[in-house]
């Protein structure tokens, strides 16, 4: 029985390490914007341990334009110029629309489990797509919705508008509401942990009393 409690010890850590990262924490940039409405040349917030910076820019990345969260339960958006008091200008320019190019940069590696979008008139209904590029990966085109559903796995997420009509369709425009993210476990750090705990069961062992 007294030799089966290290290895139970053993067991309960590696069902930490496998738990701990695995649980979701939602950035929800709808609230934020309702409480500050403001533009950004870099935003950034924390949640669960884990860190984004919110940029904007042009689909090419050679212009840099601001990261934006707009009131009225929108969320977060691009805009091209802001006025003194960090206020978009004009004000319709607060969503990403064609050509722009909203950047997520996570401070570690990452899934996104859901993502919630909103039209550029804060509505639910779309007509267009966005493309997406994963830590400098293919880019590749999804189909905008309301509620968006699947594991995108990464650093760094480069959402950017591809709609020929997303500088006045407000249905092929969009802004982030939230996102659902949880870290990415690294196997390497959890296996030092878990043999750490091997080490001090063995040390254990050869000294019992």
């Amino acid at each position: 029985m007294t030799k089966s409690r290290p290895l139970a010890a053993v067991a309960a850590a590696a069902l930490i390490c496998g738990t701990t990262f695995a649980q979701a924490d939602s950035f929800d940039f709808l609230a934020l914007g309702n409480s500050n409405e403001r533009g950004y040349a870099g935003f950034t917030h924390s949640a669960g341990g884990i860190s984004v910076e919110a940029t904007g820019s042009s689909a090419d990345g050679k212009t840099p334009y601001f990261a934006y969260l707009d009131s009225g339960n929108a969320g977060l958006g691009v805009c091209k110029a802001l006025t003194a008091s960090n206020q978009c200008t004009p004000s319709s320019d607060d969503n990403v629309t064609f050509n722009e190019l909203l950047r997520l940069d996570f401070n570690r590696t990452v899934t996104l489990s859901e993502i919630l979008f909103v039209n550029g008139s804060h509505g639910t209904t779309f007509s267009g797509t966005f493309d997406l590029v994963i830590d400098g990966g293919p880019q590749t085109s999804y189909s905008l919705a309301h509620l968006f559903t699947m594991d995108l796995t990464g650093k760094t997420f480069d959402f950017i508008n591809p709609n020929l009509l997303g500088d006045t369709d407000n249905l092929q425009q969009f802004y982030i509401s939230s996102v659902e993210v949880s870290a990415v476990p690294v196997p390497a750090a959890a296996w030092l942990f878990v043999s750490g705990i091997l080490g001090l069961v063995t040390v254990a062992r050869r000294h019992p009393g």
